[in-house]
């Protein structure tokens, strides 16, 4: 398995590399330089007619575009063999009288290849020049060509009454013709019928079996409350109550393209066919999202009456949706004649735009959308200038302003859903919220508290292309023309220039796909190094923590030179930023790259490792993770101190557990004067010899009892014993301690208190205190000066 990942990850490198080699600029020939130019002069010619379409000047864009492109990098190319020229020219030195011949001619050699180059970049630059001034002339052609068929004015709604009112017969005559014609029916033959029937009868039985299994399986399964499992949960219950009518519909629709495969135009039948298959899955759509009995919260966080009228209005838009293809999208539009047909269009724009608009006052009563009513109120205005356009007769226009509106709105619920969908895969992977997401953490080899590697670089990734995804999906609902997709096409591949500064965002996009795959590589290898592979070598702890921690940083150092690389960064640059970066340390990060050093003498040196027992100043606890800036100290109060690796390296520290997991206890213990001592020193050594975690075989770190000293009350004793684990020293003194005060008690022995004693003094003549006179009087000037 390990070797099939490390020839997968140099595999996928060596693709990364290749594809960086390609984007390299290469010098335009000669020959794309003439047929650029003659493709100009071709488009200028044309231009000079003044008969165009919006196709031809689309056509037209394209090819300036790629003669722009070939006219800058024959610039760029240029400009750089006249700057070595140039350079070269130096380097021979100023003219001399007495030159050597040699030089002579090398220097005129050199001349006249500058000349030439010259030439040369005049014409490159020529052309850049006449492409940028043609795709102007393109630009301006385009806008009024789209100016024209927008506001292009056909009959308005007066009109097509009084004119369908005077054929009242259209409607019969063109249904009845387009059934005997166009519709399919009657191409269905007797073995075809009883085809379809059997079809829909197989279908019906398969989905019966299958809503019944579907049911038994989502009742036996257990379903967390994350989104991704109520999501996939209102999959399987939406699945098995729509089962019938999708597998049904989806098997006509199969059946009929089968059938009529190379029949053209397409019978009605098969579009009709293929249109109920596409609004079922849109309703079953909508149940899921609205109306899906999933655990927890819906997957729509809305009251159940807002979501039962929502869904209900948004099933009557799929159904018009369904109308509106069948009318207007299929073969149906050629049976009808043009007033009859504009006439049904205007009514399905009115009805379809009030129901859009129910919806939209619909969700306007959401809580969380208060703030967005605004927007919603401008929507509605919109809509109503739609309906007003195609009613006064700008039907394109009209045409235009709901399609760019009605499909960013879907492209912007499309987005934010299955935004929704990485952001929760991603929370359950990082936090193993689901059964699979552990299963995954544990391949891994990754701690409940450790984080999965690179996993926050492929989300932003992911989210970075999700939207430029929806924006481009985005520009081609809003009309953008393909010359302009072909030049964001080019600026992504070839890049642009800012300034002195050249951005290429396909290979940064790819430099940051790099460094995530690496780094998330990185951390399986040190996971896999840490609890599998580096267990199999005789190592102390500490040494393999720091093999461990040493490994996962060079790792990261590879995957940032491998994606500067990628990102057509050279070493120079790098030399240029570390040049910086020291003038930044000189000034004011002396104290991070301080704790930097210390952090790897700590890793080397090991002084403590992770899980010492350690004392830092005030600070008092485990150390739970030693990183390359700071150590993490836990308390024994599970509180977390931060702490800059360089006080570990140049202050004092007391590790309890450095070497040697053993230590000493003393338990410090006062008897009051006149008790045996030999009786106290026999309790005492009792009690510590049967305490299963003291050493007590052997001679050198055999109990001991100490007679300490004569107390003011006391006689004062200490126990000095040995234990297998310093770890456990708190609760073998706790327990020493409860053992001595049962023996004292079984054996008569006192502990005293503190005894003082108090001498009073009396004083030969008590002094008697006079209370002061008030001089408070009533009615006398003095007592009220005083008040």
């Amino acid at each position: 398995m390990m070797r099939k990942i490390i020839q997968f990850a140099a595999l996928m490198l060596a693709l990364v590399l290749a594809g960086t080699n390609g984007w390299a600029q290469t010098e335009p020939a000669k020959d794309e330089i003439k047929q650029a130019s003659r493709q100009l002069d071709a488009i200028e010619r044309a231009l000079a007619r003044p008969v165009w379409s919006q196709r031809i000047t689309g056509k037209w864009l394209k090819q300036l575009n790629e003669a722009e492109s070939v006219g800058s990098s024959c610039v760029e190319k240029t400009e750089q063999q006249i700057k070595q020229i140039e350079e070269s020219i130096a380097s021979l030195g100023p003219l001399a009288r007495k030159e050597p011949l040699d030089v002579t001619r090398k220097r005129n050699e050199l001349k006249r290849q500058k000349g030439e180059l010259e030439k040369k970049l005049a014409s490159c630059r020529l052309l850049v020049v006449r492409s940028d001034q043609a795709q102007q002339r393109v630009a301006e052609i385009q806008k009024k060509i789209l100016a024209e068929r927008l506001f292009a004015r056909g009959p308005n709604l007066l009109r097509l009454l009084k004119e369908n009112w005077d054929q009242p017969a259209v409607w019969i005559t063109g249904s009845r013709d387009f059934l005997l014609r166009h519709s399919g029916i009657g191409q269905l033959s007797g073995p075809g019928l009883i085809w379809l029937i059997v079809v829909l009868l197989v279908a019906f039985g398969i989905s019966l079996v299958g809503r019944r299994h579907l049911s038994a399986w989502t009742g036996r399964r257990y379903w967390s409350d994350d989104f991704s499992s109520r999501f996939f949960y209102g999959v399987a219950v939406t699945s098995a109550n729509y089962l019938p009518q999708l597998l049904v519909s989806g098997s006509v629709a199969v059946f009929l393209f089968i059938l009529f495969y190379d029949v053209r135009p397409i019978p009605f039948i098969n579009v009709v066919a293929y249109g109920l298959a596409v609004s079922f899955l849109l309703v079953a759509l909508l149940h899921l999202f609205l109306l899906s009995p999933a655990p927890g919260s819906a997957l729509v966080p809305l009251e159940q009456l807002l979501a039962k009228a929502l869904a209900r209005r948004l099933k009557v838009l799929v159904l018009l949706i369904f109308v509106g293809y069948l009318f207007f999208a299929t073969i149906l539009t050629q049976s009808l004649p043009e007033p009859a047909l504009l006439m049904a269009r205007a009514i399905f724009v009115a009805v379809f735009i009030l129901n859009l608009m129910w919806a939209l006052l619909i969700l306007g009563r959401v809580p969380r959308l208060a703030r967005m009513r605004r927007l919603l109120y401008g929507i509605h205005v919109i809509l109503v200038a739609t309906v007003i356009a195609e009613w006064v007769g700008y039907r394109n226009l009209s045409a235009a302003i709901f399609r760019t509106l009605f499909g960013t709105l879907v492209i912007l619920g499309v987005v934010v859903l299955i935004g929704k969908l990485i952001g929760d895969l991603v929370y359950g992977l990082e936090h193993g919220r689901s059964a699979w997401h552990r299963r995954f953490r544990s391949w891994l080899r990754l701690k409940p508290e450790d984080s999965v590697p690179g996993l926050m670089w492929i989300h932003a990734i992911a989210v970075i292309a999700l939207w430029v995804s929806g924006i481009l999906a985005a520009m081609r609902v809003w009309g953008v023309s393909e010359a302009t997709f072909e030049q964001l096409k080019e600026y992504f591949i070839k890049g642009f220039t800012i300034g002195s500064l050249h951005l290429l965002p396909a290979r940064i996009l790819l430099a940051l796909l790099t460094f995530a795959l690496l780094v998330a590589l990185t951390g399986w290898l040190r996971g896999h190094l840490e609890r599998r592979w580096i267990k199999q070598m005789r190592m102390d702890r500490g040494s393999r923590e720091a093999l461990v921690t040493v490994s996962g940083y060079i790792g990261v150092a590879v995957a940032v030179l491998v994606a500067l690389g990628v990102a057509g960064i050279t070493f120079s640059n790098v030399a240029i930023i570390a040049g910086a970066l020291s003038v930044g340390i000189g000034f004011g990060l002396q104290n991070i790259v301080n704790n930097f050093v210390s952090g790897l003498i700590l890793l080397f040196e090991r002084p403590i490792k992770t899980g010492d027992w350690i004392v830092v100043g005030n600070t008092e606890g485990y150390v739970k993770r030693i990183r390359i800036r700071s150590t993490q100290i836990q308390t024994f109060d599970r509180a977390d101190v931060i702490v800059p690796n360089s006080e570990l390296i140049s202050g004092q520290v007391t590790n309890w557990m450095l070497y040697d997991l053993r230590g000493r206890v003393r338990v410090p213990v006062g008897v009051a004067y006149g008790t045996d001592t030999a009786k106290v020193k026999q309790a005492l050594l009792e009690v510590a010899n049967q305490h299963p975690l003291v050493i007590s075989n052997d001679p050198q770190r055999e109990p001991n009892v100490l007679f300490m000293a004569f107390g003011d009350s006391s006689l004062d004793f200490e126990l000095r014993c040995h234990i297998q684990n310093i770890d456990q020293r708190r609760q073998v003194i706790s327990d020493l301690n409860f053992a001595i005060d049962a023996a004292f008690r079984e054996n008569n022995i006192e502990i005293p208190f503190p005894q003082r004693d108090i001498h009073i003094r009396e004083t030969a003549a008590p002094v008697k205190l006079q209370p002061p006179e008030s001089r408070m009087t009533r009615g006398t000037p003095e007592g009220d000066g005083d008040e």
